[in-house]
């Protein structure tokens, strides 16, 4: 039995060693702009804008609340602003204190008036020059106001804040939401990024820009060139690694995110 056994030990030592593969590193390819959106005010959604799965621009409106109360207070502030009896009658105001003492000032000249009334003939007319000023300060305080009411309305509309696809709805229209509740997530597949922590001993391989190729796995089984965007130069001292993010064009988004990106380290330059 012995010597079996050490037959065994001689062929095992005698046959040829398996190749080693070569070092890789592994991250999960993600959109490179992805949020989960919430409304900026509390209310009841009116209006969802978009479906699942459509592609939006930025700017675009994607869900509306409920505004009727705001459109009021707009309307209400509208027809402040646009008042314009207020400053008509103050300058009729104006223009007929202005006559006034101008017929008092001729007839002081030819001794039918006293110094007095045409002291009193300017006084009125300061007081109808101020009243008219005082009703355009007020009309453009209201027209301010106005800005203000609508631009508090824009916080009902929830829009995109960059070119994308809407990937998910957690909204309903009637539902009531919170400015912490998200209700629509938003992504860009567009550009992806990969995010991997690299042994440090690979630092002085790697600067941001070069280009290299990654192995994307299932269901795309496929090569990707991609560029290294940042390195962050903080080590992690308990696992010696560093994270590096890398990014790849995706315009027509055929590749879906999600899939596992693995980086050969053997094959950096």
């Amino acid at each position: 039995m012995r010597a079996l056994a050490v037959l065994a030990v001689a062929a095992a030592l005698a046959a040829p060693t398996a190749p080693v593969g070569a070092e890789t590193v592994s991250g999960i390819v993600q959109p490179a702009r992805i949020v989960s959106l919430a409304p900026l005010l509390e209310g009841v959604v009116a209006e969802i804008a978009v479906e699942e799965g459509q592609r939006v621009r930025k700017g675009e409106v994607l869900l509306r609340l409920d505004d009727s109360v705001q459109s009021a207070r707009i309307a209400l502030a509208r027809a402040a602003a646009e008042a314009a009896g207020e400053i008509r009658r103050a300058e009729v105001a104006a223009a007929e204190a202005a006559a006034v003492l101008a017929r008092t000032r001729q007839a002081a000249q030819a001794g039918a008036a006293r110094e007095w009334e045409v002291r009193q003939g300017q006084a009125r007319l300061e007081a109808a020059q101020a009243a008219l000023q005082a009703a355009r300060e007020r009309v453009e305080i209201e027209r301010r106001r106005l800005a203000l009411e609508q631009a508090q309305a824009e916080l009902h509309l929830l829009r995109a804040p960059f070119d994308g696809r809407v990937f998910r709805l957690d909204a309903k229209p009637g539902a009531t939401v919170t400015r912490a509740t998200p209700v629509l997530t938003l992504a860009d597949l567009s550009t992806l990024e990969a995010v991997l922590y690299v042994p440090a001993r690979a630092l002085s391989r790697l600067r941001e820009g070069m280009a290299v190729e990654f192995g994307l796995g299932e269901p795309v089984e496929a090569s990707v060139t991609a560029s290294l965007r940042h390195i962050d130069r903080l080590i992690d001292p308990a696992s010696a690694r560093f994270r590096a993010v890398f990014v790849f064009a995706n315009p027509e988004e055929s590749m879906p995110a999600g899939v596992e990106a693995t980086l050969d380290l053997e094959a950096l330059p």
